[in-house]
């Protein structure tokens, strides 16, 4: 159960990241993600959130592409990826700063009343930029927020992110982020 959990949330993983559906993960995948949440938020380009939103992916972008891009292509496969998290990407310091970085960028940005907590409404417009179903947000929010007082706050998102890739534990919540999985 544990495998098929993990293998579950690495593909996930990867159709997410994977916009244009070839199969590869590239450059242009996070640029376009980027611009999905940009468009989801209302960002204004050019602005704060906008810029740290397109830095911190592009930063993502570099620290995937460093550690799974075996071949030097400049794109990713599915089986790289899984690789490149299989042997430790994820633990890597380096790798755990980016996607923390990450996080924290894309909480701020769907934070948009700025009180420090993501409401479901922001969650779903979150989810929605990241051509995710309303029922997979749901699931997912109902895990994340774990004090369950109706919002997720960011160290219950950076929770959830830092365990999503990395455990095979269904009562972590992280493991939701994808949305009920059949190792669930």
């Amino acid at each position: 159960m544990s495998q098929e959990l993990i293998e579950a949330n690495l593909s996930g993983a990867f159709a997410v990241l994977d916009t244009d559906g070839d199969g590869h993960i590239t450059a242009a995948d996070f640029t376009a993600k980027a611009d999905q949440m940009c468009a989801a938020f209302a960002l204004e380009p050019r602005s704060p959130h906008h810029t740290a939103l397109q830095r911190a992916y592009a930063a993502w972008w570099e620290q995937i592409r460093d550690g799974a891009d075996r071949d030097g292509d400049g794109k990713v496969s599915q089986a790289e990826f899984v690789a490149a998290i299989r042997s430790g990407t994820t633990t890597d310091p380096r790798y755990l700063q980016t996607v923390d970085a990450v996080c924290h960028t894309v909480f701020d940005a769907a934070d948009s009343d700025g009180d420090s907590r993501i409401s479901w409404e922001e969650f779903a417009r979150m989810y929605g930029a990241a051509d995710m179903q309303a029922d997979t947000a749901r699931v997912a929010f109902d895990h994340l927020d774990t004090d369950k007082d109706g919002a997720i706050s960011r160290e219950e998102f950076l929770a959830g992110a830092n365990a999503l890739l990395s455990s095979a534990d269904v009562s972590q919540p992280g493991t939701w982020m994808l949305g009920a999985t059949s190792a669930h």
